[in-house]
């Protein structure tokens, strides 16, 4: 009974709590709150304020000078664009996407602070590369982080959203919703299969090469540059 007590108050069930914690789980009736309002209500508004010319076209100019797959190109694009956007949030002083958002709908989060905690911390994420393993269902899966081997459980609720296969690797950037569990925020960037044992290779090298004098969002912009080229290679070669 004791230990039942100590689990359950784990447990992150609160809207009211005033910070979210990323290792403890979150209740199943908060969680859907996260995901299918919070969330969502968040990307609209940040699609609509920041993807624009601007903030897009400097994007465009770096995967016009790789030329990955013509189909692929606006997935890249989407992918770029929230590593941008959460880079600056992260990397630059003063106001940021998270804190306009938050800021604009004070009067609605005022009384849920445990939201506010959330997407703060959402904000801090960086893309990284995934290996894809087993698939639950179509929207739940496990994911390795290549670069730590750590074991994540993905779910996909946003139903526009097309999870990646069983043995790809793919690039993404994951929101957390506590304990092992995350969600993308878009499509997964999904490397063709014939590039996966390249790419595995010379990962950590490349890793270690860039990540010496640079934060975490800028060194994984170097090496998906490089693995976008080695993607490129093997492809032409067909």
């Amino acid at each position: 009974m004791k230990k039942q007590d100590t689990v359950f108050e784990l447990i992150q069930s609160d809207m009211t709590a005033k910070r979210f914690r990323r290792d403890y789980p979150v209740s199943e009736e908060l969680r859907e709150i996260m995901v299918t309002e919070v969330f969502p209500d968040f990307k609209a508004y940040a699609l609509d304020q920041y993807y624009d010319d601007e903030n897009l076209d400097i994007l465009q100019e770096f995967i016009d000078d790789i030329k990955p797959q013509l189909e692929k190109q606006k997935n890249l694009l989407d992918n770029l664009f929230w590593w941008k956007l959460f880079y600056e949030a992260t990397e630059k002083s003063g106001r940021n996407c998270m804190e306009d958002y938050i800021a604009d709908h004070h009067f609605t989060l005022r009384n849920r602070p445990f939201f506010a905690s959330w997407l703060r911390e959402c904000v801090r994420m960086v893309p990284k590369f995934y290996f894809i393993g087993t698939k639950v269902n179509e929207r739940y899966f496990i994911a390795v982080d290549i670069l730590n081997q750590q074991t994540l459980e993905i779910i996909v609720p946003d139903l526009k959203l097309v999870p990646p296969k069983k043995g790809e690797i793919a690039v993404g950037t994951l929101m957390p919703l506590g304990g092992s569990l995350y969600f993308p925020i878009s499509d997964f960037y999904r490397f063709n299969y014939e590039a996966r044992e390249a790419i595995a290779s010379c990962f950590h090298h490349h890793y270690e090469k860039h990540s010496k004098n640079a934060t975490q969002h800028e060194a994984f912009l170097h090496v998906l540059s490089v693995m976008l080229q080695i993607e490129k290679i093997i492809h032409d070669k067909k």
